[in-house]
C-alpha cells in the first residue's frame, strides 16, 4: 500500500481514468466517458489510485449542473490484484475525506451515496456476485453501509400509453400545505426504504417536508404535480412528475394507506405518463425498491420494463 498514490484528476490527465479500462458505452458509463461534452462532470470528482504510472483503481463522483459538491459515487473499480479490496477502500477513504468538507450538503444526505449499477439478473451469475461483493466490502471498509437494492425501470411511448383513470380526478398540487398533508399520511405507511429511514429519524411531518424540498429542487419544477381525488372529493394520493438532469422521472408518487389495495397507484402512474407524453417526452426512467412489491407490480402492469438493478450504500 505504501507505493500507492490516491488523487483526483485534472483536465490534463483525464486519460488516467480511462487507462484502467473502458466504461460501458451507455448509461452511467457514457455519462463519465463523455464528461468533456456534458459539462456537469468535473475532473476533480474523478479519483484514481496510482501505482507508479499504472491506474489500479478508480472512482467517479457525480453531481447535477451547478452543484458545488457531488451527490453520488456512481462508478467504482476497486482493482484486480490480491489487495484489491483494501486498495479500493483506501481510495474511497481518501476521496471522501477530500470531498466531504464541513460545508458539504446535498438533498440525499451528509455525504455522496454509492450507486452500484447492475444487470437485472446479476444474482444469477457467480462472477457478478463476486464482483459486487468486492465493491461492497471495499465501500464498507471505507465507512459506507448497504442501504437498499432498487429496480431501474424505463417506459417509452412505443410500449403503449395506458388509459386515463375513470375513477379519479387530478388537480394541480400547487398548495404546499395540501401536498404536505398527503405526503405525511403516505410516508407513515410507506414501503420505500428511504422514507422509512427518514421516518425513523425525523417522524412523518419532517419526512414529508424533506420530500417536498427534495422534489421541488429537481430541475423539472413542480407544474406537473397532481393531487388525485376520488368521486367523494377525498385526496387519495399524489404524483410528482419532474425531470432530473437527463430525463423525465416520477420524483415521488404514493397512495394514502387508507385507500391502498384498490390499484389506485396504477391510475396515478397512468396519469403521469399522459402528462409526460403530452409534453413530448421520449422516455421516462424510474426506480423502486426491490422490497416495495406493490409499486414494482404497478410499474409492470402499466408497461414499464426493467433495465437493471442498483445497490445504494450510504
Amino acid at each position: 500500500m505504501s507505493d500507492l498514490i490516491f488523487r483526483p484528476l485534472t483536465a490534463d490527465d483525464l486519460h488516467l481514468f480511462h487507462a484502467y479500462g473502458p466504461l460501458p458505452a451507455s448509461g452511467v458509463g457514457a455519462r463519465h466517458a463523455s464528461f468533456e461534452k456534458l459539462g456537469y462532470d468535473r475532473p476533480d470528482w474523478l479519483w484514481v489510485a496510482l501505482r507508479g504510472e499504472e491506474t489500479v483503481a478508480r472512482a467517479a463522483f457525480w453531481g447535477p449542473p451547478g452543484a458545488e459538491h457531488p451527490f453520488s459515487l456512481d462508478w467504482f473499480d476497486p482493482g484486480t490484484g490480491p489487495d484489491r479490496v483494501e486498495v479500493g477502500a483506501a481510495l474511497l477513504r481518501a476521496a471522501y475525506a477530500a470531498l466531504v468538507t464541513p460545508d458539504y450538503s446535498s438533498p440525499v444526505g451528509d455525504r455522496p451515496d454509492f450507486h452500484l449499477f447492475l444487470p437485472a439478473d446479476w444474482h444469477d451469475h457467480p462472477d457478478a456476485v463476486a464482483d459486487v461483493a468486492d465493491r461492497v466490502e471495499a465501500a464498507e471498509r471505507a465507512g459506507l453501509r448497504h442501504s437498499v437494492e432498487r429496480l431501474n425501470l424505463r417506459w417509452i411511448p412505443e410500449y403503449g400509453l395506458p388509459p386515463r383513470s375513470t375513477r379519479l380526478t387530478f388537480a394541480p398540487a400547487d398548495d404546499d400545505e395540501a401536498v404536505l398533508d398527503v405526503l405525511t399520511r403516505i410516508t407513515e405507511g410507506s414501503l420505500d426504504a428511504w422514507d422509512r429511514h427518514r421516518l425513523a429519524e425525523q417522524g412523518p411531518r419532517k419526512t414529508a417536508e424533506a420530500t417536498l424540498e427534495d422534489i421541488a429542487g429537481f430541475p423539472g419544477g413542480r407544474h406537473r404535480w397532481r393531487l388525485a381525488c376520488d368521486a367523494a372529493g377525498d385526496v387519495v394520493g399524489i404524483t410528482m412528475p419532474t425531470r432530473n438532469a437527463t430525463t423525465a422521472t416520477i420524483g415521488y408518487i404514493g397512495v394514502d394507506p387508507a385507500y391502498r389495495g384498490r390499484h389506485y397507484i396504477d391510475d396515478l402512474v397512468a396519469e403521469t405518463l399522459h402528462i409526460f407524453t403530452a409534453e413530448g417526452e421520449p422516455e421516462v426512467r424510474d426506480s423502486t425498491d426491490v422490497g416495495n412489491a406493490p409499486m414494482a407490480a404497478s410499474f409492470a402492469r402499466i408497461g414499464y420494463r426493467i433495465t437493471g438493478r442498483r445497490l445504494i450504500m450510504i
